[in-house]
């Protein structure tokens, strides 16, 4: 029995326990931080605190402090009034509901004329939270989510293609059991492969027609960023 434990931590061991993809997620928040009244909406992957200390927080955890607790799918946030905050912050949200427009529709009611919506979702990312896990989206995708708002402040990927190529074996390390011997290799890959971006010169959105109107900040990002101005 202990020996069958020992396998199955080594098999899960690493050295380093810091997810690579939050980083740009800290960064996108302390480019917005206020301290104007915010939603917290889900957002367990990034610590809201530092940036948004006024914020009312709605959670599904219950082992994640909130000011109130939801559904799994927040179905129901018509408690909170129309126009009532000036900032919503939602990350890691929106590809765990099976219906992403109704809970964008209830941000876009939420927020007050001119409010900011901070939000990012998944986009070459692999299956979490399973089997709650609907969709992947990409920039296109957000535009016709978003086609009712005014414009978009911050619409971007998280990631390079080597970061995001460093993220997904991180995920492997973190998501899988792996042979022992082998799970140093991956660490220190993913370590090292994003240095690998300072060799990409242009990247677009599509293998043909490469032609101005192609370039992309990111083809394929770990997520998706954006700022939504209601």
């Amino acid at each position: 029995m202990r020996r069958g434990k020992l396998w199955r931590r080594l098999c899960r061991f690493s050295f380093s326990r810091r997810r690579i993809s939050r980083a740009s997620l800290a960064r996108l928040c302390g480019e917005q931080a206020s301290e104007a009244y915010a939603l917290v909406v889900h957002s367990n992957d990034v610590n809201h605190k530092r940036f948004f200390p006024n914020a009312y927080v709605v959670s599904k955890r219950e082992d994640k402090p909130a000011n109130l607790y939801t559904d799994a799918y927040f179905q129901d946030l018509s408690f909170i009034g129309d126009q009532s905050f000036e900032i919503v912050l939602c990350t890691g949200l929106l590809e765990h509901v099976p219906d992403p427009q109704r809970i964008i529709d209830e941000f876009r009611r939420i927020l007050k004329p001119h409010g900011r919506l901070i939000i990012s979702a998944s986009a070459v990312f692999p299956t979490h939270s399973a089997p709650d896990n609907f969709f992947h989206f990409t920039a296109h995708g957000f535009r016709l989510l978003f086609r009712e708002w005014a414009r978009f402040e911050v619409l971007r990927g998280s990631s390079r293609p080597f970061q995001t190529i460093a993220i997904l074996l991180q995920r492997i390390n973190l998501q899988c059991d792996v042979f022992p011997l082998f799970r140093p290799v991956i660490e220190l890959l993913y370590h090292v492969v994003p240095w690998m971006d300072v060799f990409m010169i242009r990247q677009y959105d599509s293998v043909s027609g490469r032609g101005p109107q192609r370039i992309t900040d990111a083809f394929m990002p770990a997520t998706l960023h954006a700022v939504v101005i209601k």
